[in-house]
């Protein structure tokens, strides 16, 4: 019972949605929230049915219409496993971090998590999480991206295997552009080109979304890796440059300064509604945009790109926790993340497995949108990977702040940015 009585304490806490770090699906969460099924007897780590199982706990943060599938592949692999039953807990996501600090102090952990990749480093190197790198180099279907794995891996360890993934593309309405008399855009030039002709009559050419949270950062970094800046060099003349165009839109008056208050649906609401030409969002909206907007014309290309092509991943990773049983944690990993499961499920909830041997013209033929999406995904990069990543994501979100409301240069804010990141990283060095 120890391992449930943090997240029992959450129920009347529980958050009506689901915060859209990195995109999630923005329905609520109804009777969908799962309490653990089967008590272990005292101190034997075994099911109470008596069965000889390891039961495994787990947290996750998913909300309609992700969670019905993903509670169908749990009951599939209990009733195919012979060494492991796994049983659910639902947690908020904006309280996962909190439960998980208070449970590390506290010794009440459950055995495994979906974290957002952001955060698998940070939590591996407080000691919550295993480093399971022996486990994954010896599983014969560990065919993943590196691109996506990258997130997982830290100075040799890995805190945690991808199950999803996600990234952002351009969405732009192709009537809008054909009577502006310009095509979808491939480049940086092209993009500013577009968003200038199909500013007009109320209408912005470009929504994105700035808002003072996660979802700041994971849309200005597609910009900034496609100038080649990084976020270890903010203050270099290709971060600056990034800073300065991202800026511009809302400068020139080709954004709307409200994008410092949308959130990632808000900017889909908007773009749905007509009041943008173009948006910067995610694959989970793909599916939004075709319920809210049938009669919509509209299309996706990959983030118009200036040195090279880039994205930000988003997406979770399933972590096992320090004292867990890591064998038949793990097995439940190669189940959910092996090569007949992965690819149908991240489709079945319109994100991406992150696997290196799926067919990609073979699961997307017939959704050209969803398709570009996952073209995408050998081009994307992780946010970090870094222990201290949520202090260097808030220096970024205030960057991008003051540089869109005018209050520094761009110039200002990336050196400033680079400063505060520098302090960081001697914090992390002591």
């Amino acid at each position: 019972m120890k391992k449930r009585y943090l997240a029992m304490a959450l129920t009347g806490m529980m958050t009506a949605g689901l915060v859209a770090g990195c995109g999630s699906s923005g329905e609520t969460q109804t009777d969908t929230a799962k309490d653990t099924k089967n008590e272990k007897t005292a101190d034997t780590g075994k099911d109470s049915d008596g069965g000889g199982k390891t039961e495994v706990v787990l947290w996750h943060s998913m909300v309609s219409p992700e969670v019905e599938p993903f509670q169908e592949m749990i009951d599939n692999f209990n009733a195919q496993s012979e060494k492991a039953t796994v049983v659910t807990e639902w947690v908020a996501r904006d309280e996962q971090t909190k439960q998980l600090t208070i449970g590390n102090m506290a010794g009440e952990l459950p055995d495994m998590v979906f974290v957002d990749n952001p955060e698998v480093i940070n939590y591996g190197e407080m000691g919550v999480f295993q480093d399971i790198k022996k486990q994954f180099d010896g599983w014969d279907e560990n065919q993943f991206l590196d691109s996506i794995t990258n997130s997982c891996v830290y100075e040799g360890k890995m805190y945690g295997v991808p199950y999803i993934g996600n990234n952002l593309a351009l969405f732009y309405d192709k009537d809008m552009l054909a009577a502006a008399g310009v095509e979808a855009p491939t480049t940086w030039d092209e993009l500013v080109d577009a968003a200038e002709k199909t500013t007009k009559d109320g209408v912005y050419g470009l929504g994105f979304s700035a808002i003072k949270n996660a979802e700041c950062t994971f849309q200005f970094m597609p910009f900034l890796w496609s100038a080649e800046g990084d976020w270890t060099d903010m203050g270099s003349d290709d971060s600056i440059k990034a800073m300065t165009y991202y800026s511009d839109f809302v400068k020139n008056g080709f954004a709307n300064k409200e994008v410092l208050n949308w959130s990632q649906a808000d900017v889909c609401k908007q773009f749905a509604s007509g009041n943008c030409a173009m948006m910067v969002n995610g694959s989970w909206n793909v599916g939004t945009l075709r319920n809210d907007a049938p009669d919509k014309n509209w299309g996706v290309v990959p983030i118009p790109q200036d040195k090279v092509p880039a994205s930000c991943l988003g997406g979770e990773a399933l972590c096992i926790t320090k004292n867990a049983d890591a064998d038949a944690c793990f097995e439940f990993i190669e189940y959910l993340c092996g090569k007949d499961i992965s690819a149908p499920y991240a489709k079945s909830v319109a994100k991406f497995s992150p696997r290196s041997d799926v067919d990609i013209d073979k699961e997307f033929a017939d959704d050209p949108e969803m398709k570009v999406f996952a073209e995408q995904m050998e081009n994307t990069k992780p946010r970090g990977p870094y222990p201290k990543w949520t202090e260097v994501d808030n220096v970024i979100i205030e960057a991008c702040q003051s540089a869109l409301t005018e209050a520094k240069t761009p110039e200002q804010a990336c050196k400033d940015a680079a400063a505060a990141i520098a302090d960081i990283e001697e914090s992390l060095k002591k």
